[in-house]
């Protein structure tokens, strides 16, 4: 900590993305200037930060968003202390002050969300386009009378309404089309329309419809080596077994829908809502597969020949979808001057199907030259690669896996204001209720090779060699390629046949240990109070829930499938206290504490286990644990802001989580074992337990303003700037301390924007430190995110009073994603290039 804090006078930026609605909201007056545009939502953000309870972080919608955020994840990382996870180019989960993203809250207007992602807690929030979204609220601090889950912080998606508009009739609808560097014929588009009135004869009624649509098919390309381990006579202190690279195509499409229907009456109000979204994911990916050992090294140590191959090319094509359906209804109604009851209740139904399939073909090439100079290494056959006759079928799989989650919740809260005490104190007290079935269903079938006589080779199944592209000059060569249309032909009618005979053992394993069902209901009740004193606010509360867990999964012995159970509940007692104190009008304080929880994954909690095939002679076997006890977090917060121009902050704050019961994966390898009676070259096997504690701390400073005050076309510009510096520990046992993992020790972004008449634009920058991933049985096999970095930029213009167009750019640095093992840099275990992408527009809006 003591590093920390003399690097933390730095500066912030609250990151306001968008969607398509504030726009509409009524202009906003500081000292005689009227404020519109993005200007307008980043100071509305600011003022729901200042009059919060705990500490929050809102990112606003305006009509188009102020910069080319794909997603609900991309856009959320631009606030302080917030790091993304991104997959194939696209943030995915958000981890939030080094918490792991799995041990966050997420809600949507209040009600949990669930996740429609399988088997985890952590919600890919690449699921949600947030064209549907009002805004977004970070909760970092939270009072009692938000749920117990969330040590990171509670994530709120908050849908719109007609009544946050200031106009009675809402049209808008915004559309994109884009050109990316990757794959080449293929042009992005997005989407979306929004609709709605308020009517009655004073305007009591509101109906809101929008719908959003986005479709990128692109590619990446990609290099992944494995398992690199001690070698003294290497320069790099180490060498991989092989060395893989890949041929990704991608379409991922989003379709989302969202409604409201309202009524304000003069002292009740009531609402009916839904939302809908539609993720899916069509992948296929080509890959080369090069292994080698007993590596001949000249005297530099950076290159060589390795005696010792073996080809590979492998073929797998995937198709994921994700959806999420919920539906709420609920209110709020005055009681009498001081009392009111809000309450609600919501039908979630989250769901995944993920089928794919996997070809492998395997031959020996002979001796391999490799060239470790560069950090992307390569490694050739000397006598070149081998033909597709040389390659024999050696392994295919067939992969179904079904997920369903179903979600009942309700929530009753009454809140009494409390005049003789202070202007803004009250007492709240409330209970909810979720009551949750998911279930889980894995299948995945394993075809060997058949006896010699049967067997065949990849010649005529073949289709034309592939350059993989890393940029910088790294090219690679993939040869030869299996053509996807020749061998699903080939496939069809003959499993089970002479030539793919089916590894039983295998597949009954695969079909029942990832498989589970469980009942998961919590209740909660609290109490909290907020005194407000002028200078000095308290605010108070106790929240308790109590967890009542039945899980069924399935245990493998000897071609056996035995249904295993395990129930068990527990109470957690959850207090907060926020004292909150403003000197002068412009000047706040907040000192806090709270405590949280952060429940087991799913998979971690299942009695019964995973197999996974990961080529001939390879298996992945895990098993969980239902006697894992929840994560417990008690916070600490420290912060200062100052509000020293409209629109204009200045944070400081320090931050302390103590965390018990963290959850860990025991890892460890057999090589030459047997599993489910057969034999295998390697299995890795891995299992969840609780270690004893872990620790987080850090500082986060933030800085925003317009610079008003400049003459001319210059007080256009303006300036959002954040930084957050943090270090944490978990203790494992038989490893020591380790870092949690996702937890990055630096973040920081840096934005420039413009708003001076028709134009607005913004350039902005993103850094996510380097993380820990997963932490292996030794410091040797753990494996890292290697620093990532984000500059993307979009301006706009508008055309008419109703008419706006626009260009953005993403990814401008052509940054890779980059995974290393062990702590060092130079073991790369992933490298994978997306390129830049570019889109033009245009907005309408009534």
């Amino acid at each position: 900590m003591t590093k920390l804090l003399p690097c933390s006078i730095s500066l912030f930026a609250l990151a306001i993305a968008g969607t398509a609605q504030a726009q509409d909201a009524a202009p906003e007056e500081a000292g005689g200037i009227v404020v519109t545009g993005q200007r307008a939502q980043q100071q509305r953000a600011i003022d729901e930060k200042r009059a919060a309870l705990g500490l929050v972080e809102v990112t606003a919608s305006d009509e188009l968003g102020q910069l080319p955020d794909k997603n609900v994840a991309e856009a959320v990382e631009r606030l302080p202390g917030v790091g993304v996870q991104y997959d194939q180019g696209e943030g995915r989960y958000v981890a939030v002050r080094g918490v792991p993203s799995s041990l966050n809250g997420y809600t949507l207007n209040g009600f949990e969300i669930g996740n429609p992602d399988g088997n985890t807690r952590a919600l890919p929030l690449d699921i949600l386009s947030s064209q549907l979204l009002n805004r977004v609220e970070v909760a970092k601090v939270k009072t009692a009378d938000l749920t117990g889950q969330g040590i990171g912080a509670t994530i709120n998606l908050v849908t719109q309404t007609a009544f946050d508009f200031d106009k009675p009739f809402i049209f808008q609808a915004n559309g994109q089309v884009g050109w990316q560097q990757t794959y080449k014929d293929d042009n992005p588009i997005k989407g979306d329309v929004t609709v709605g009135a308020r009517f009655g004869a004073d305007q009591q009624f509101g109906i809101l419809l929008g719908a959003s649509y986005s479709d990128r098919t692109y590619g990446s390309d990609g290099i992944y080596p494995d398992d690199w381990a001690p070698d003294d006579q290497a320069a790099r202190g180490g060498v991989p077994i092989n060395i893989k690279y890949t041929d990704y195509r991608l379409k991922r499409e989003r379709i989302g829908a969202a409604g409201s229907l309202d009524w304000h009456g003069d002292r009740v109000q009531l609402y009916v809502r839904g939302v809908y979204s539609k993720f899916t994911e069509d992948e296929y990916r080509q890959r080369f597969r090069l292994d080698f050992s007993d590596i001949d090294w000249d005297a530099n140590g950076l290159t060589g020949v390795a005696s010792t191959s073996e080809q590979r090319s492998d073929l797998r094509t995937e198709y994921k979808e994700k959806s999420v359906l919920s539906f709420m209804a609920g209110g709020k109604a005055d009681l009498s001057d001081d009392w009111s009851l809000d309450f609600g209740a919501a039908r979630t139904r989250n769901e995944v199907i993920e089928p794919n399939q996997l070809w492998q073909f395997r031959g020996n090439p002979g001796a391999v030259a490799v060239d470790f100079t560069d950090k992307l290494f390569t490694a050739v056959p000397v006598n070149g690669y081998l033909s597709p006759s040389a390659l024999g079928f050696r392994q295919y799989t067939e992969q179904d896996e079904y997920g369903l989650e179903k979600i009942w919740q309700g929530r009753l809260d009454l809140t009494g204001k409390l005049p003789a005490i202070g202007q803004n104190s009250f007492v709240k007290i409330g209970a909810n209720g979720r009551w949750t079935d998911k279930s889980f269903d894995s299948a995945n079938d394993v075809y060997t090779r058949g006896t010699a006589a049967n067997r065949f080779t990849l010649d005529g199944l073949a289709g034309d060699a592939v350059t993989v592209n890393l940029g910088n000059g790294h090219t690679y060569l993939l040869s030869p390629a299996i053509d996807e249309d020749l061998i699903k032909a080939y496939t069809s009618g003959r499993l089970g046949g002479p030539q793919f005979v089916l590894d039983q053992a295998t597949s009954l394993a695969n079909q029942t240990l990832g498989d589970f069902s469980l009942q998961e209901n919590v209740f909660a009740g609290y109490g909290m109070a907020n005194l407000d004193f002028g200078a000095i606010s308290v605010t108070a509360g106790l929240r308790v829930e109590r967890t009542e867990l039945d899980i069924t999964g399935y245990l493998l012995e000897a071609d056996v499938v035995t249904p295993t159970s395990g129930k068990r509940h527990y109470i957690n007692w959850l207090p907060s206290l926020v004292v909150r104190i403003m000197p002068t009008d412009d000047t706040v304080f907040r000192l806090a504490y709270s405590r949280s929880v952060g429940r087991p994954q799913y998979s971690d909690l299942s009695p019964g286990g995973e197999v996974s095939s990961e080529g001939e002679g390879e298996l992945s076997v895990s098993s969980g644990n239902p006697a894992l006890k929840p994560y417990v977090a008690d916070a600490i917060d420290m912060t200062g802001e100052y509000y020293f121009a409209p629109g204009g902050l200045l944070t400081l704050g320090a931050f302390a989580k103590f965390i018990q019961n963290p959850i860990f994966t025991q890892n460890y390898t057999v090589l030459n074992g047997s599993f489910g009676g057969q034999s295998y070259d390697r299995i890795d096997y891995s299992q969840t337990l609780n270690a004893d504690r872990g620790d987080i701390i850090g500082v986060e400073a933030a800085y925003q303003q317009q610079f008003s005050f400049l003459p001319g076309i210059l007080s256009g510009f303006g300036v959002n700037l954040n930084i957050a510096l943090i270090q944490s520990s978990l203790g494992m046992p038989d490893r020591g301390t380790i870092r949690f993992p996702e937890q990055s020790n630096l973040l920081w972004g840096a934005q420039l924007f413009y708003q001076k008449g028709i134009v607005e634009g913004s350039i902005a920058y993103h850094h996510t430190g380097r993380a820990l991933i997963a932490a292996g049985d030794e410091a040797l096999t753990d494996n890292y995110n290697d620093d990532l970095r984000r500059l993307d930029a979009k301006v706009s213009v508008d055309i008419t009073k109703n008419v706006r167009v626009f260009a953005e750019a993403q990814n401008l640095t052509d940054e890779p994603t980059r995974q290393y093992q062990a702590g060092n840099r130079d073991w790369v275990t992933q490298n994978e290039r997306y390129g830049r992408t570019f889109f033009v527009g245009g907005s309408l809006k009534w």
